[in-house]
């Protein structure tokens, strides 16, 4: 499909040349999708005016095109050799860059950061392999058997009090406490990486101090395991032939750690969300409809927990849906609008129960490198919770909002009420 001119409607932008994303003005804000309680509403407004290819606008003053068609999202996903990862290839290097504060910065960053989802080619080769031979070596009956422990001991501390917000106090909390050993890192050391990438992704001040903190923890994790190797993920990629520098191990555990912090508590909150606030998913669930499994594969066609990708990079000038996509013009790839492309609607909206063909978990040389172990966390982490208490949610469905970011889509808070255990009570 790339280099194609699309058969869309006509739209008063067409002219005899191809759009390029200098010269749209008045661009939508895409953070304004991760707010709303559909985003779609977002994407079909997008849609109706630019096509599969709209111009978005990140912060003030940055553009980037916002690629939703499903079908085209694969076909960037898949191809390194004309879409980059490597934000040095960023095109707004050479005028000028970022402001100080913005939280783009560590996306969009001028340095070399060496892990392998930065990276594209023979070092991105290089750097995966060591990523991919890591997770072969991770139990999942050991990491089942310490999510369980972490999710009752979390339970345990609130199940006497009859009231719990869900997101603060499980949710967010769990990923972390897993990763964190999984890492090499102890309970408290995960805790503050977990606030510092927070921290980045909130962007601002606080982001670029966030950064350096974060690698001078992993840094010092990395030393450690290079005079004492214990069995966890550092010590793996230490002992790993490609890894020719610590830094480049630092960077891979950062991706581990961001990536997998950040996306299993959405992928947590959004599936306990979606129990207690939709009767026909939660009947379906509870009835034995449907297994835990594949009620967790529906929140990602219904509202993946990575809504957009991180930033690809044009490595040429490509025409795309009659959009010229400039050398370095960023593109971000909407996994939600891919995973819920009208035009591959049937009309069930059961249709794809029980089907893994969506975008969540990425495709081509850069898709997640744990897909399995996430969901042995997220699993554990749902069905602990469910089987042990009976939350009922308690504020209305329509009063949860939505935390307003570029990448991740979860909401703010789950506060919920439970009947109090008979010893506890």
């Amino acid at each position: 499909m790339l280099n194609d001119l699309h058969n869309t409607p006509e739209r008063p932008w067409r002219g005899t040349k191809p759009l390029r994303l200098s010269g749209v003005t008045g661009l939508k804000p895409l953070v304004r999708a991760s707010a709303l309680a559909d985003p779609r509403e977002f994407y079909d407004e997008l849609e109706s005016e630019w096509g599969e290819v709209a111009p978005v606008e990140l912060e003030p003053g940055v553009p980037a095109w916002l690629v939703m068609g499903q079908r085209l999202v694969y076909d960037v996903m898949r191809n390194e050799h004309v879409f980059a990862t490597n934000p040095q290839t960023w095109s707004g290097h050479a005028h000028g860059g970022l402001p100080r504060t913005s939280g783009l910065r560590p996306f969009f960053t001028s340095q070399q950061r060496f892990a392998a989802n930065h990276a594209d080619g023979a070092l991105r080769l290089r750097l995966r392999e060591p990523l991919d031979d890591a997770f072969e070596q991770v139990s999942e009956g050991i990491t089942a058997a310490k999510a369980r422990s972490f999710c009752n001991l979390l339970i345990d501390r609130f199940e006497d009090r009859g009231r719990a917000d869900l997101m603060l106090e499980y949710a967010s909390v769990i990923p972390y406490l897993v990763i964190a050993d999984m890492i090499g890192f102890d309970p408290e050391d995960g805790q503050r990486l977990f606030d510092l990438t927070r921290r980045v992704v909130g962007g601002g001040d606080d982001a670029a101090p966030a950064v350096a903190e974060v690698d001078r923890m992993l840094g010092d994790l990395v030393a450690a395991r290079r005079e004492l190797p214990r069995r966890d993920l550092a010590s793996s990629l230490v002992a790993h032939p490609n890894m020719r520098a610590d830094i480049e191990v630092a960077h891979t555990l950062l991706t581990v750690a961001y990536s997998g912090n950040l996306t299993l508590t959405a992928w947590v909150a959004q599936t306990l969300l979606l129990t207690l606030t939709d009767a026909r998913f939660s009947g379906r669930l509870h009835g034995g409809r449907i297994d835990l499994d594949s009620a967790m594969d529906e929140v990602l066609w219904r509202s993946t927990p990575t809504i957009n990708t991180l930033p690809r990079f044009a490595r040429q000038d490509i025409v795309i849906d009659d959009k010229l996509i400039a050398a370095g013009d960023p593109l971000i790839l909407s996994i939600h609008a891919a995973n819920t492309d009208p035009r591959m609607d049937t009309g069930d909206p059961w249709d794809h129960l029980g089907s893994r063909a969506h975008v969540s978990f990425g495709t081509g040389p850069h898709t997640c490198p744990a897909p399995r172990t996430a969901r042995v966390i997220a699993r554990i982490a749902i069905e602990t919770i469910l089987r042990r208490l009976d939350v009922v949610l308690r504020i209305p469905a329509a009063d949860i909002t939505w935390d307003q970011t570029l990448w991740i889509r979860q909401p703010v808070s789950i506060p919920v009420t439970f009947p109090v255990p008979v010893e506890s009570a």
